[in-house]
């Protein structure tokens, strides 16, 4: 049973380490990747504990399909691909944490709360986001998403959660000599699992949302919607 402890503190230990350095890296990357910002709600099983943090270093995968699989005036604005995404949250009261996440070109900060009874709980919270749209700063971003969650922690080995969450945005300026102003509507929802042992958690989830993408590019008015697939995972840490 000692060793076992001592192992396990090693564990942690050394994942502490290597989040450590790896999350002002992945900061680096999320802010620094080109494509659009593809946030995960990796929402857990409940809110962070009041006095503690959590980091959380991934990535998450945005797959348009449909009509915004082919849409090249959206390829600017809502591109698919790859983003790494960090986020940081803290516990701020027993039921209430706040975060801040950074994928692709956008940050976003995210406050939430939670209803509990027993091992279940219902989570909601406000996450306003900001950034660019594109590598060369003529596009900007802005928005806001509502999510609500019900999750389950059990024994702080596995969390799971599924909800279903609205976002609004807009991207605005000129890409390339081209004027863009486009506001998108987002409505979907995530199922997500998490597995670890108390502090260290693996987490993947996967969002399914449908866009609808109005506006003008270049003066031609434009009109797209589809799904758009987001898978992700990340390794967390509670410190």
């Amino acid at each position: 049973m000692a060793r076992a402890a001592v192992a396990r503190g090693h564990a942690i230990g050394a994942a502490f380490v290597v989040v450590r350095h790896a999350a002002p890296l992945a900061l680096a990357l999320a802010l620094s990747s080109g494509c659009a910002p593809a946030f995960p709600s990796f929402a857990g099983g409940r809110t962070v504990p009041v006095g503690r943090s959590d980091v959380l270093v991934g990535a998450a995968v945005r797959v348009p399909v449909g009509d915004l699989a082919d849409a090249p005036a959206l390829s600017q604005s809502a591109p698919g691909g790859v983003a790494p995404a960090v986020a940081v949250r803290h516990g701020l009261a027993r039921d209430v944490d706040l975060g801040l996440e950074a994928s692709g070109l956008a940050a976003r900060a995210m406050l939430r709360g939670q209803l509990a009874t027993g091992m279940l709980r219902l989570l909601a919270g406000i996450a306003p986001h900001l950034g660019l749209a594109h590598e060369g700063g003529g596009l900007w971003r802005g928005g806001a998403t509502l999510p609500v969650v019900l999750s389950i922690d059990l024994f702080s080995l596995y969390e799971v959660w599924i909800g279903a969450r609205v976002a609004v945005e807009h991207v605005g300026g000129d890409a390339d000599g081209v004027g863009v102003s486009l506001t998108g509507l987002r409505t979907g929802g995530v199922v997500g699992l998490g597995v670890g042992f108390r502090r260290l958690l693996v987490l993947v989830e996967l969002g399914i949302d449908h866009e609808l993408w109005t506006g003008t590019v270049a003066d031609t008015s434009i009109e797209r919607s589809g799904l758009v697939l987001t898978p992700a995972f990340a390794v967390r840490l509670r410190l």
